[in-house]
């Protein structure tokens, strides 16, 4: 009986922690189109133009960088840092987009497991324009609220 209500109390502070998350995100932002792979955030389940908005969690500044899993003649650098509660937009029109989450001091460089410091979510029925199709960072280390203005700037439509 006593583990059922240990069971019972982890079950609940899992949701109460996943609903907190969730709730910081702005409305029709989903938690779709996404996932994690060892320490990987991998961003667009598929090959369609996605916009992600994504937050640092963590008490520590994260930087992002994309990680080529695949042999490419040229692949851009996309690179991101956010401090600590801060947001970033991404756009992607290629799936499973690998990003590395990690900590610079000086020259000393800590690889984090995006899933422990990262929150992010995607505005499934976004319209982009033909001139903002392609991977890159649309706005990085903001307020929420500054990075959807920026994105609505240059054209995005953010529906729900």
């Amino acid at each position: 009986m006593l583990s059922f209500f240990k069971y019972l109390i982890i079950l609940t502070l899992l949701t109460m922690n996943s609903l907190s998350s969730a709730s910081s995100f702005p409305r029709g932002c989903q938690v779709s189109g996404f996932g994690y792979h060892e320490n990987y955030l991998i961003l667009n389940d598929n090959e369609e133009q996605k916009f992600f908005l994504i937050q640092n969690r963590s008490n520590a500044s994260v930087e992002l960088e994309h990680h080529e899993i695949n042999e490419s003649f040229m692949s851009p650098k996309l690179h991101s840092k956010l401090d600590p509660s801060n947001w970033s937009a991404f756009a992607s029109d290629i799936s499973n987009l690998h990003f590395k989450c990690y900590t610079q001091d000086g020259e000393n460089i800590t690889i984090l497991n995006c899933n422990d410091v990262l929150d992010v979510c995607q505005y499934p029925r976004v319209k982009f324009a033909l001139s903002n199709m392609g991977n890159y960072w649309i706005s990085t280390n903001k307020d929420k609220s500054q990075v959807i203005k920026e994105a609505a700037a240059k054209g995005i439509l953010l529906r729900w």
